[in-house]
C-alpha cells in the first residue's frame, strides 16, 4: 500500500478513536458530577484522556510545516473554517444552558449575561484551537527553516519543563520559573510533525509493538498514580485544570509518551505489517470499517461541537439517578455519538454547506 494512502487511514483511525473517548469522558464526567463515581467511571476519565493530545498531534503533522505567506488565503480556507462552526454550535449550546439554568430566561440584561458567561466558558479546545490556528503562519515560518532540528530543539525544552512543573506539582509549590510557553498545546503540534517527518530505523511490526508498549506502561502508570498512590482523590500528572498553565490540557511526559504510543500503533500497522498485525489490518481496512472511520473522521470537528449540547438534552431525558455507571456510560456514549454524527450527515445531506458546520 502507498505511504500516502495508509497516512490518510491513519489519520482517519485516531481521528475516529479520539472523538470517541472524548464523548465517552464528557458522559463520565456527567455521572462524576452526579456524584456517581466508580473506579471505572475514574479510570475512564483520567487515564484515556488522549483525545485532544492526539488530535492537536495530528494538527501538527498536517498543518505545521505548510507555507502560510497568503494570509488572506490562509484565513479564508483555514481559519474561517475552524471559527463558523464554532461560533454556530457555541451560540447555540449557550443558548441551550441559559434557558435550562436561568430562570429568568428572556431577553433582559440577566438572560445576556449568562448567555455570554456560558458562551466564554465552553468548548475549551475549541477557543484552544482558534489561538493555535493563528499562530501557525508564525510558528510555520520556524519550523520551515529548521525543520526537524528545530521540532527536536522545541521538544527538548517542552520536555524538560514539562518535568520540573512536574516536580513543582508534587510538591505543591508555586515558582517565579516560567515556561508554560514550552508545555501548552504547542509540544502536541510539535510532536505530530516529528512522528512524522523522523525516519526511525526499525521495520513496522516492531515500531507498531513499541508503540503498543508505550502505550500500556503510560496508561498502567497513570492509573497506579490515581487509584494506589493518591487513591482516586486527586492526581498529580497535571490533568485536567491546573494552575501552571491555566488550561484543562495534560501536558505531563507520561500522557505525551502514551499519545505517541497510539499515534505510532495507527501510524504503522497501515504499513508493511506481517503475522497477526497483518490480520488487524485487514480487518481494519474492511470497506465497512473503512466507510465508518472515514465519516466519523470528516464529521469529528462538528461531532465534538455539538456532543455536549445533545448530552444535555438527553440528560433532560433520562434520569441518571438509578443509571449504572457501567451500562449508562457506555450506552449514552452511543446515543450521543451516533445522534452528533447523523446530524452532521442531515445538515450536509439537505445542502448545508459543510464549511459552515464542521464537516470536513
Amino acid at each position: 500500500m502507498g505511504d500516502n494512502k495508509s497516512r490518510i487511514i491513519y489519520i482517519d483511525q485516531l481521528r475516529t478513536i479520539s472523538i470517541i473517548w472524548l464523548v465517552l469522558i464528557n458522559v463520565a464526567f456527567i455521572f462524576k458530577c452526579q456524584n456517581m463515581t466508580t473506579l471505572e467511571e475514574y479510570v475512564l476519565f483520567s487515564s484515556f484522556a488522549f483525545g485532544v493530545p492526539i488530535f492537536l498531534m495530528l494538527l501538527g503533522e498536517l498543518m505545521l510545516d505548510r507555507d502560510y505567506s497568503n494570509l488572506e488565503f490562509f484565513f479564508k480556507n483555514s481559519f474561517f473554517r475552524i471559527l463558523v462552526p464554532f461560533l454556530l454550535w457555541n451560540s447555540i449550546m449557550a443558548v441551550l444552558a441559559t434557558s435550562l439554568n436561568y430562570s429568568n430566561f428572556g431577553l433582559n440584561i440577566g438572560t445576556l449575561i449568562t448567555f455570554a458567561s456560558n458562551f466564554m466558558t465552553q468548548h475549551w479546545y475549541a477557543w484552544m484551537l482558534l489561538g493555535i490556528y493563528l499562530s501557525l503562519p508564525i510558528l510555520s515560518e520556524f519550523i520551515r527553516k529548521w525543520q526537524l532540528k528545530g521540532a527536536e530543539y522545541y521538544l527538548i525544552l517542552a520536555i524538560i519543563a514539562s518535568i520540573i512543573y512536574q516536580c513543582l506539582a508534587y510538591v505543591n509549590s508555586p515558582s517565579y520559573f516560567n515556561l508554560t510557553f514550552f508545555i501548552g498545546p504547542l509540544i502536541y503540534l510539535f510532536s505530530g510533525y516529528y512522528l512524522e517527518n523522523k525516519k526511525i530505523n526499525l521495520d513496522d511490526n516492531k515500531l507498531v509493538i513499541m508503540g503498543l508498549i508505550l502505550t500500556v506502561i503510560s496508561t498502567a502508570i497513570i492509573i497506579y498514580d490515581m487509584i494506589v498512590i493518591n487513591h482516586m482523590t486527586f492526581t498529580l500528572l497535571l490533568h485536567h485544570y491546573n494552575f501552571y498553565t491555566h488550561s484543562y490540557l495534560d501536558v505531563s511526559v507520561i500522557v505525551l509518551v502514551q499519545a505517541t504510543g497510539i499515534f505510532l500503533v495507527f501510524k504503522y500497522i497501515n504499513k508493511d505489517v506481517s503475522g497477526i498485525l497483518l490480520k488487524i489490518k485487514n480487518i481494519l481496512h474492511n470497506k465497512w470499517i473503512l466507510d465508518f472511520t472515514t465519516s466519523i473522521s470528516r464529521s469529528c470537528y462538528g461531532i465534538y461541537l455539538t456532543h455536549q449540547s445533545i448530552l444535555m438534552l438527553l440528560t433532560l431525558i433520562f434520569s441518571l439517578d438509578q443509571t449504572n455507571e457501567m451500562y449508562g456510560i457506555p450506552i449514552i456514549s452511543i446515543v450521543t455519538l451516533i445522534s452528533s454524527w447523523l446530524l452532521m450527515l442531515l445538515l450536509k445531506k439537505v445542502g448545508i454547506p459543510t464549511k459552515y458546520i464542521g464537516y470536513d
